[in-house]
């Protein structure tokens, strides 16, 4: 009996020992480098989270910022903070801040680091429907990245067009003569097929999509984001260009 004893005792020393260790693993916080913890710094310095929120916490009164370094990247980020109000003219503005560049690259990799934690990758949360309801009219499927998105092609595209990665809605309209950043894409279907002698309309939004430097529309800055043809799918390109053909 006593040599069971010791043995039921030696197991349970030992599994109080992995959960200990199991616990403090998984509550032991995710490295931050010197720069990013620098850039924290420049971050509540400047009040950024009385605007913009980060998982979700914060200002709500400025678009959240989980995702921006990945979806928008530095040369964009850099040339925005250096002159936002360039970017939305005649609206509400954030302010130019003036930060060196010493602090840029430090809030530059404060936001990459907060877009590559684990609660970024299930950021933003999968949308609550109450009462049976939907956040787009069209019939919902689970995608394989655990969001849902409509079934319809065209809801789709607008689906990607709202939402990360592509996320255009960030600085296009879709309403007529309102500017953000980019130009209004009401009725795109329409000007683009006569932007370019012999380009169709959907060939100069494929383009426009995946090469956004080829043709920028005098007036506006080159902008829009680079990347757009390696973080999204072809589907996901195929179904931006179905639903923005709709917008005649």
């Amino acid at each position: 009996m006593s040599g069971t004893r010791l043995f039921f005792t030696i197991c349970l020393l030992v599994s109080a020992a992995l959960v200990v260790a199991v616990s403090a693993g998984a509550m032991r916080p995710h490295p931050m480098s010197t720069e990013a913890a620098q850039g924290w710094d420049v971050w509540r310095a400047t009040g950024c989270e009385g605007c913009h929120t980060l998982y979700g916490q914060g200002g709500s009164y400025a678009p959240d910022l989980t995702h921006i370094f990945a979806v928008r990247g530095e040369v964009y980020l850099r040339e925005f903070w250096a002159n936002p109000g360039a970017f939305h003219p005649g609206q509400r503005i954030m302010p130019a801040f003036g930060l060196t560049k010493s602090e840029t690259d430090n809030l530059f990799a404060f936001l990459k680091w907060v877009g590559e934690q684990e609660p970024a990758q299930g950021w933003p949360p999968r949308p609550i429907r109450v009462n049976g309801g939907s956040p787009l009219s069209a019939p919902i499927v689970a995608s394989a990245g655990g969001q849902d998105v409509p079934a319809d092609p065209v809801a789709r595209g607008e689906y990607y067009f709202k939402r990360p990665p592509a996320i255009c809605s960030t600085c296009h309209s879709l309403e007529l003569d309102v500017v953000i950043v980019g130009p209004s894409l009401a009725g795109i279907t329409t000007r683009a097929a006569t932007r370019v002698l012999g380009m169709s309309a959907e060939s100069y939004i494929r383009d426009s999509i995946i090469h956004p430097g080829d043709f920028v529309v005098p007036g506006f800055p080159d902008a829009m984001q680079r990347n757009l043809g390696d973080t999204l799918s072809g589907d996901q390109i195929n179904d931006l260009i179905t639903f923005l053909m709709t917008l005649e």
